[in-house]
C-alpha cells in the first residue's frame, strides 16, 4: 500500500466522514443534555461553542435522508450510530448533487472553509491544541486509607478543530502503520488477517484463544508463565520517549521527509497540550470542585472523602520531574501512543521467532508463556530492562512459591512459574484480560469482573427505584425486564467462554440470582 502523507490523507471525503461521526455523537447527547456528564463536568462554554460550530457545518437534523427499511432496525447502540452516520452522509451527498444543479447550501460552503483551515493547520509549524479538560473517573478506594478515593484522570478535548485533527491522525496511523506493530498486539488494530479469518479486528477474546491454541500445541510439555504490570503507563510515559519511538517507526517507512514532519507536528502538539503534573495533578490539587462527578457517584454530599490521583512513589514528587510526562487518557492518539511505545519495548522478546514462546499484549497488559523455564526467566529480565530504558515503572516481580495460593491473584507481576497442578512454584490458573484459564482448558471470569457485575446490579436497583416513582407499574415491569435482559446479554462480550459450561457453573448462577433479585 502506497503511503500518502497526512495532508494527502485529509481529503474532503475523509474529513466529511469524521465530521458526520462527531455530529452523530452530539445528536445522542442532545437528547439528554440536562443529564449529560460532559455538560456538568467540563467547561460548558467550550462545548456549546464547538457544538454550534458543528451544527453550522452539517445539514439540520429534520432534513436528513431517512434510512431504508433494511437499516431501520439496528441490533444495538453501535449499529444505530453507524446507521445515523450513513443517513447523514447520504444527505450531504444529495445536497452536493443539488448544489451542482444550482441550489445553494450554506453549510456546504462553510464545510469547505473548515476543511481548508484543517489542512492549513496540518501544514503549519504553529499547530497547537488547547489543553484537555479533566474529567475524573472513580477508580478505587484506597485500601490503607478508606477516606482516600483514587481517580482516573480522563481528558476531554472540546475544540472541534482539535478533535478532527486528532481523529484524522489516529485513522491515518492505524491505516498506514499498523503493519509496523508485532502481530500479537491485540488492542486498537486495523482490520487484518488473523487466525482463520482474512479480515478481523482483534480484541481481548483473541488473547485467550491464542493461549488455548498454544496450550493444545504443547499439551505434552511443561508451560511456564510470567506477566508484568506497568504502573500508571498513561500518566508517567516521558514525552521524549514517545517522540523517539515515533521517530524510529516513521524512519522504517518509505514516507517522505515532509510526510514524517506532518505526523511529528501533530504528535508533538498533542504531547505539548498535556503534562500530567500541570493538567491533572495540579488541577486536582488546586480545584477540588473538578471531582464533583465522583462525589455524585459515591453519594458523598458532605465531601467526606479526599479525592486524589495516583502517582508511583518510585518517581518521587510529580512536581519534581525533570521532563514532561503523561499522555491524556481518553485522547484520540493515546491508544496509538501506547501501541507504538510498547511495541518498541516488546522487541527484546519478539524480535526473534520461537515456536516454544507465546507473547501477547493488550494495551499495557502482557503475558509470556514458554516451555523452557530458563528462557522464560531470561526474556522477562530483558523485558524489565527494556521498560527501564523507556522510563516506565513496573510492579516488582514476586514468586508464586513465596505466597499462599489465595494470594496469587493479588500479585501484580509474577516471576516465571509452572502453569499446572503441584506444589511450590506453580499455579493451576493464569489470569489475562478478565479471564482465568486453567491448564486443562477450563475458563472462568476473573473475580474482579464478577465484582463489577455485583456493583452494576446495585446501581441498577437505585435506578429502578427512581424509575418506579415516576412511572406506572406496567412501565416499571417492562423496564425492569429490559434492564435485566440487557445485563445478562452484556456477558456475551466474553466470547472465549464455553457458554453452555459457563451457564452451569457457580459464576453464572450467582449473576442470575442477582438479576432475579432486582426490583
Amino acid at each position: 500500500m502506497a503511503i500518502k502523507t497526512l495532508l494527502e490523507f485529509a481529503t474532503d471525503k475523509t474529513l466529511t466522514r469524521l465530521l458526520a461521526k462527531e455530529r452523530v455523537k452530539q445528536r445522542g447527547r442532545n437528547r439528554t443534555d440536562k443529564h449529560h456528564t460532559l455538560d456538568k463536568d467540563c467547561d460548558f462554554d467550550d462545548l456549546v461553542s464547538s457544538r454550534k460550530k458543528l451544527s453550522r457545518l452539517m445539514p439540520p437534523r429534520y432534513d436528513w435522508v431517512r434510512p431504508s427499511e433494511r437499516i431501520k432496525k439496528p441490533k444495538d447502540t453501535l449499529e444505530k450510530r453507524k446507521n445515523a452516520v450513513k443517513a447523514l452522509l447520504y444527505t450531504i451527498a444529495r445536497d452536493k448533487n443539488l448544489q451542482r444543479q444550482g441550489h445553494s447550501f450554506t453549510y456546504l460552503d462553510e464545510q469547505q472553509t473548515f476543511f481548508a483551515r484543517i489542512r492549513s493547520l496540518l501544514s503549519s509549524d504553529a499547530l497547537t491544541f488547547q489543553p484537555p479538560q479533566l474529567l475524573p473517573i472513580l477508580k478505587d478506594i484506597d485500601k490503607e486509607d478508606k477516606h482516600k478515593v483514587i481517580c482516573r484522570p480522563l481528558s476531554v478535548y472540546s475544540q472541534l478543530e482539535d478533535k478532527i485533527i486528532l481523529a484524522l491522525t489516529s485513522q491515518y496511523l492505524t491505516r498506514y502503520f499498523d503493519g509496523y506493530l508485532h502481530d500479537n498486539i491485540l488492542s486498537y488494530r486495523a482490520i487484518r488477517p488473523f487466525g482463520d479469518e482474512e479480515k478481523h479486528v482483534t480484541d481481548f477474546n483473541d488473547g485467550v484463544i491464542l493461549i488455548k491454541d498454544f496450550m493444545r500445541n504443547h499439551s505434552s510439555e511443561p508451560i511456564y508463565a510470567a506477566d508484568c504490570d506497568i504502573k500508571k503507563f498513561y500518566d508517567i510515559i516521558p514525552h521524549q520517549v514517545v517522540v523517539d519511538c515515533f521517530d524510529r517507526m516513521l524512519g522504517q517507512s518509505p514516507l517522505s521527509d515532509e510526510g514524517r514532519l506532518q505526523v511529528m507536528r501533530v504528535v508533538k502538539a498533542y504531547l505539548k497540550s498535556y503534562n500530567f503534573y500541570t493538567n491533572a495533578w495540579l488541577e486536582a490539587e488546586q480545584h477540588d470542585d473538578v471531582f464533583h462527578k465522583v462525589r455524585r457517584r459515591l453519594h458523598d454530599v458532605n465531601h467526606v472523602n479526599t479525592y486524589k490521583l495516583d502517582w508511583p512513589k518510585e518517581l518521587g514528587d510529580p512536581c519534581d520531574q525533570p521532563e514532561p510526562r503523561g499522555v491524556p487518557q481518553g485522547g484520540a492518539l493515546s491508544l496509538l501512543v501506547a501501541n507504538i511505545v510498547l511495541n518498541d519495548v516488546d522487541q527484546v522478546i519478539v524480535q526473534t521467532a520461537d515456536p516454544h514462546r507465546l507473547f501477547i499484549r493488550y494495551c499495557d497488559d502482557m503475558i509470556l508463556l514458554h516451555t523452557d523455564y530458563d528462557e522464560c526467566s531470561r526474556l522477562m529480565k530483558a523485558y524489565a530492562s527494556s521498560l527501564d530504558r523507556h522510563g516506565l515503572i513496573y510492579h516488582p516481580f514476586k514468586s508464586v512459591a513465596d505466597c499462599a495460593r489465595r494470594e496469587f491473584w493479588g500479585i501484580k507481576s509474577h516471576e516465571p512459574f509452572l502453569w499446572g497442578e503441584g506444589e511450590g512454584n506453580c499455579n493451576r490458573y493464569i489470569g489475562f484480560l478478565g479471564y482465568e484459564i486453567r491448564r486443562n482448558g477450563y475458563i472462568r471470569l476473573r473475580k474482579s469482573n464478577i465484582k463489577r457485575v455485583d456493583d452494576k446490579f446495585e446501581r441498577m436497583k437505585y435506578a429502578l427505584r427512581r424509575f418506579r416513582k415516576e412511572h406506572t407499574e406496567e412501565e416499571y415491569i417492562a423496564y425492569r425486564k429490559k434492564k435485566k435482559d440487557n445485563a445478562l446479554e452484556g456477558l456475551k462480550i466474553y466470547k472465549a467462554l464455553d457458554y453452555p459450561l459457563f451457564e452451569k457453573g457457580k459464576q453464572f448462577k450467582h449473576i442470575k440470582k442477582l438479576a432475579d433479585g432486582i426490583g
